[in-house]
């Protein structure tokens, strides 16, 4: 486990913090306590599209057998328990990162030893809102294969990033495994050297990319050295998925609207303008001056950024 993970040996502990700007740091608002007479832990937890939060870990106390199980909790917005699912057959299973899909249920990944391939698999669980198993699948070889994090991709597909023993020229490498979104391997990647190098985090960038954070003992400095890996654009992601989900993204900032002589578009997004009508105005990436693409002054009124021709930003023009 990773050093910033603490260990309880009777339950998983949720704690939701306030700001108070009179003092040092956030104030506690409430905690909560799930677990048994065993070993429970909470290894990701995430706020859901209610408000609530989902938690994965492992439970030992409702385990279905002497192993952990991975054990999936969601709760209202005060931290009380609404359903709890576990998952796991007659080994051990760890779910170590948890998301909410896009229609309102769960990807978990881990790692298994009742399933798969070698000693431990990678293991990747996809369920509806209630918890309830959709299907799984495992990654791996004969040797020790474990999933730090899983994220959804724009395309509806699944990027996962961990380590592995049975494949790479080193001891432990970095392991990338894209799927499609029923969990079927279109591609996976590899990356280290001859010592060991395990990736714990990664996320799609704005162009259609990875970038992914772990640790490498095979470059760098020192006994091991923390390893950013930017990956380039997925070419199984389509460029209007892509600028789509950029426009969508609240990481995009238009501004300001309504505009009178320059309108920013914060993001990566190369996107058209059109009128209220329909008609294309100009193609931009930055920012639009209110021009056309004639380099004529448009009128003032309203106008839409579109990406693909999807429709998802209104822009006002002033006079």
């Amino acid at each position: 486990m990773k050093n910033s993970k603490k260990l309880l040996l009777s339950g998983i502990i949720l704690f939701l913090f306030s700001a108070n700007l009179f003092a040092q740091g956030p104030d506690t608002v409430w905690t909560r306590t799930f677990g048994g007479i065993l070993q429970d832990a909470c290894e990701s937890v995430k706020q859901t599209s209610d408000k609530g939060y989902i938690l994965v870990g492992e439970t030992r106390s409702f385990s279905s057998s002497l192993w952990d199980d991975v054990w999936l909790i969601k709760t209202d917005s005060l931290g009380d328990t609404i359903w709890t699912k576990t998952y796991g057959r007659s080994g051990a299973e760890i779910g170590m990162s948890v998301q909410q899909t896009f229609d309102g249920g769960y990807i978990i990944t881990g790692y298994t030893n009742s399933y798969g391939a070698g000693m431990i698999d990678i293991y990747l669980v996809k369920t509806d809102s209630l918890g309830d198993t959709l299907w799984t699948k495992t990654y791996g070889g004969t040797d020790f294969d474990n999933g730090w994090e899983v994220q959804q991709t724009i395309d509806g597909g699944y990027i996962i990033i961990g380590e592995t023993q049975s494949f790479g020229p080193g001891s432990r490498d970095v392991w990338l495994i894209k799927t499609d979104s029923s969990g079927d391997s279109m591609w996976t990647r590899i990356y280290g050297g001859v010592e060991y190098d395990i990736g714990y985090s990664v996320q799609q960038t704005c162009d259609g990319g990875y970038v992914i954070g772990g640790k490498t003992a095979s470059i760098g400095a020192g006994l091991t050295d923390a390893w950013l890996l930017k990956i380039e654009p997925d070419v199984s992601i389509k460029e209007e998925q892509v600028n789509h989900f950029n426009l969508l993204s609240t990481n995009i900032k238009i501004f300001p609207n309504p505009f009178k002589n320059i309108l920013n578009i914060e993001g990566c997004s190369k996107v058209k303008i059109y009128d209220i009508s329909g008609k294309f105005v100009s193609e931009i990436k930055d920012q639009w001056d209110g021009k056309n693409s004639k380099g004529e002054e448009v009128k003032a009124g309203i106008y839409f950024i579109k990406a693909k021709g999807f429709s998802t930003k209104k822009i006002v023009k002033m006079k």
